[in-house]
């Protein structure tokens, strides 16, 4: 247990490579999330639901510590007796603070769902997260996250279902360029 907590340490303070968040850098990665949603279905009841997430992402910093990239992402939800599938796109805000370790994000997702297989709908998902970026060279990167979002799914028929998600996300990251 001793050796795992001087890696991770290691690994999370002792990073000295630089970041390369400079302008002309692009950057690629990849993440899941384990989430836990509590939100309301039909407006009135209360019903728990959990989620496994998975995105691919690009950007490209348009200025020094600023990417602005796509987002392409895919979930599974379970809610009560009801499973579904969604796969969607957005673009996202990324920008680097305190010597490119610390970063803020924003996010918007919009997308199409399956539920139980059969009936489709449209959904959407406004995130807003802060993340350490532990440089493990000067061009990869292991990013924990803390991710808030706020998301909403309106099937082809039935009601909608609307809530909120907060959850802890780890991302790979590639940075080329300049």
């Amino acid at each position: 247990m001793k050796k795992i907590v001087t890696v991770v340490s290691a690994l999370v303070l002792g990073t000295t490579a630089m970041a390369q968040t400079d302008q002309g850098t692009w950057m690629f990665g990849a993440g899941s999330n384990l989430g836990f949603t509590s939100g309301k279905e039909n407006s009135d009841q209360e019903d728990a639901v959990s989620n496994i997430f998975l995105d691919v992402r690009a950007g490209y910093f348009v200025i020094d510590n600023l990417a602005i990239g796509l987002d392409l992402g895919y979930s599974s939800v379970s809610a009560g007796g009801v499973s579904g599938n969604e796969l969607g796109v957005g673009p996202f805000l990324r920008y680097y603070l305190m010597e490119s370790k610390l970063f803020g994000e924003l996010g918007y997702r919009i997308g199409s769902a399956s539920f139980d297989g059969e009936s489709q709908g449209s959904t959407g998902a406004l995130g807003i997260g802060v993340g350490y970026a532990a440089w493990l060279n000067d061009n990869v990167t292991i990013e924990p996250m803390l991710k808030y979002s706020m998301l909403s799914t309106k099937p082809e028929e039935g009601d909608s279902y609307s809530g909120s998600a907060f959850g802890v996300m780890i991302n790979f990251g590639i940075y080329l360029g300049n």
